[in-house]
């Protein structure tokens, strides 16, 4: 046993995943990922809690993309005996971007990264090219045009308004998240997928210290980055985040295959 899957198994009892918003959002949106076969296998997420945080990307995306398609819509049909229809549909259309959720690479805001960069220029710089063949497309067969997110925009997609995780460092294309309602650091790679995740607060720490986590967990990072074993097991240790027991348990019984 790896000592990921160590701590995963130890962890101290907690509020369930459950009773996340995270998890209210997927059960309550899920139905919308039947629209895109695509991204089906994601509908049965509910017992994986990073697969269903890859889910709410995929499903914000989508209700953003209706969003936008009914302003761009409303909008244009009430513009249609008006001079400059294109500097009028944008302006308008920026007001409904301001409650959506986006990802920013570089200056750009991607809204829709289900799509890929050219079509979401469309969607927000020239939005009546989508009143139009073959780009009106869009807003009913879509599902040619679909892209994985994860490999298209890889681990930065996480550093967006589309999860509730918090960046806690990084290695070059490898970057590593954390989430409060799970208590564990994400570890994901080039290709945006999971690589591991580190649960912190094991069934023998007393008390869970919740204070200054991100400025605790930095350090481990930083070891497991380094590919420093040692160093990575003392942080935890240090920072409170693993109990100085469980190490030692751990250390014990699989420390020799680790």
């Amino acid at each position: 046993m790896n000592i990921y899957d160590f701590l995963s198994r130890y962890k101290k009892k907690r509020t369930s995943f459950q009773k996340s918003m995270e998890y209210k959002y997927f059960i309550d949106h899920r139905h919308l990922l039947l629209r895109m076969p695509k991204y089906a296998f994601l509908y049965d997420s509910d017992d994986n809690e990073f697969d269903m945080m890859r889910a709410n990307i995929i499903l914000r995306s989508l209700i953003s993309k209706d969003i936008i398609e009914k302003k761009i819509v409303e909008i244009s049909s009430s513009l249609k005996k008006e001079s400059n229809v294109h500097s009028k549909l944008v302006s308008e259309l920026r007001k409904s971007f301001v409650d959506l959720p986006y990802y920013l690479e570089g200056k750009t805001k991607i809204y829709l990264p289900i799509f890929n960069r050219p079509l979401n220029y469309f969607y927000s710089r020239e939005p009546e090219k989508l009143l139009e063949p073959p780009y009106d497309k869009l807003m009913t067969d879509f599902n040619v045009y679909l892209v994985d997110p994860f490999d298209t925009y890889g681990p930065e997609i996480y550093a967006s308004l589309f999860t509730r995780l918090v960046l806690v460092g990084q290695n070059g294309k490898e970057y590593a998240y954390f989430h409060y309602d799970t208590y564990t650091i994400y570890i994901i790679n080039s290709e945006g997928r999971l690589d591991h995740q580190i649960v912190l607060f094991d069934k023998w720490i007393p008390k869970v210290d919740k204070n200054d986590l991100i400025d605790r967990i930095r350090p481990v990072i930083d070891a497991y980055f380094n590919f420093d074993r040692d160093r990575f097991y003392a942080c935890l240790i240090e920072s409170k985040l693993v109990s100085e027991r469980a190490m030692n348990l751990y250390k014990r019984k699989y420390g020799k295959n680790d």
